[in-house]
C-alpha cells in the first residue's frame, strides 16, 4: 500500500513547547484543554512534513473533524516547563486517521493521549479523503 499525504502508521512528529503562564489554571498547573492545542500543533506539523498545510487541505473542501479524543493526565505539568510532545499516526483509511500523543517532561510520561479524526465535506457530512490526498507519489 502507498503511503497516504497524512503519513502511514508509525509516521512521528515531535514539538518542544514551553509552558507559558497564560496556559496555567490558579494552582500553576497547564490547564488540561491546552493539551489538546499542543496535540493540534503537532498534527499539523505532522501533516506539514508530508508537504501539506492543512489551511490548503480547507481551501479544496476537504476538512477533518475530531471524531473521538480520549486523554489520560499522569503527571502535572507546570508553569515554564519544557515538555516534548509527539504524535503518531496509529491507522489511516479513506475516511479516518487515528493518532496517539504522547507528552514527556524530563525523561518522565506526563500524558497519553488519542484522537480520531473524519474526513467530511464542507457540509459536514463524511466523505472520502480524495486520490490525491490519499495516495502520495
Amino acid at each position: 500500500m502507498r503511503a497516504s499525504t497524512f503519513g502511514q502508521p508509525g509516521d512521528r512528529c515531535s514539538v518542544e513547547f514551553r509552558v507559558r503562564y497564560a496556559e496555567c489554571d490558579p494552582m500553576g498547573y497547564l490547564h488540561h484543554a491546552k493539551y489538546w492545542e499542543y496535540f493540534e500543533h503537532v498534527r499539523t506539523e505532522l501533516l506539514r512534513q508530508n508537504g501539506v498545510r492543512y489551511r490548503d487541505l480547507e481551501v479544496e473542501g476537504v476538512l477533518f473533524v475530531v471524531y473521538k479524543a480520549a486523554c489520560k493526565y499522569l503527571l502535572p505539568i507546570r508553569y515554564d516547563d519544557l515538555v516534548t510532545v509527539t504524535v503518531q499516526v496509529a491507522r489511516i483509511t479513506r475516511t479516518r486517521v487515528d493518532h496517539t500523543y504522547v507528552v514527556d517532561h524530563e525523561g518522565k510520561r506526563a500524558c497519553e493521549a488519542s484522537t480520531t479524526l473524519a474526513c467530511v465535506g464542507r457540509d459536514g457530512r463524511p466523505v472520502l479523503m480524495p486520490d490525491a490526498l490519499w495516495l502520495k507519489a
